[in-house]
């Protein structure tokens, strides 16, 4: 005579009652239900892991605010000193969009005659303001004017139909004055009299 398998019930075995089957329903749908939760927490942990990965690997890898390329230097041409005198920034609005602007005016000024006087490079909108360390009394000066036309180069290289670009004194009373600018394709940089 063979053993009946280990699972098979007797006859005399009686189905559990209706209060058991009810807790063993709401036990495996809270159970379930919990999975589920674990699941989307675990889900959305690992997805703000990526991202925060995803972002700090995009900020690394990004030239830091202020820090420009090396600018080219022409074969034959005496070397630069190591430090500068003053630091030339490209700030405001989205620095991202304009690192090059500060490189290409050190370009444009090899022997840094009109770019050492450059502070600041800042994007306002859709235009550019170039700010300095010259005087209110130097609107319409060879420096101003030299700057608002590199810059407005600068812009055009980068693809703007008409340029805008703004070139401000150093701050004073009356705040940071503009000596030169460029407003439409026609303008030609020059500020009209201002006194």
């Amino acid at each position: 005579m063979s053993t009946p398998p280990r699972h098979a019930r007797g006859r005399h075995h009686k189905p559990p009652p209706e209060f058991v089957t009810r807790c063993d329903r709401a036990l495996r749908g809270a159970l379930e239900e919990r999975n589920r939760r674990r699941l989307v927490v675990v889900g959305a942990g690992t997805a703000s892991v990526g991202l925060l990965v995803v972002t700090t690997l995009v900020i690394l890898s990004a030239t830091a605010p202020g820090e420009s390329p090396a600018p080219e230097v022409p074969a034959g041409s005496a070397a630069r000193p190591a430090q500068r005198a003053a630091p030339v920034p490209a700030t405001g609005g989205d620095a991202a969009d304009l690192p090059d602007a500060v490189a290409f005016l050190r370009r444009k000024d090899p022997q840094e005659t009109v770019v050492k006087h450059v502070r600041q490079v800042s994007r306002s909108g859709a235009f550019l303001r170039v700010y300095t360390d010259l005087k209110e009394g130097d609107e319409n000066s060879r420096p101003a004017i030299s700057l608002c036309e590199w810059t407005a180069q600068y812009l055009r290289d980068l693809g703007a139909a008409e340029p805008i670009v703004f070139v401000h004194a150093r701050e004073n009373d009356n705040g940071h004055v503009v000596l030169a600018n460029k407003q439409s394709a026609a303008d030609d940089c020059a500020v009209g009299d201002t006194r």
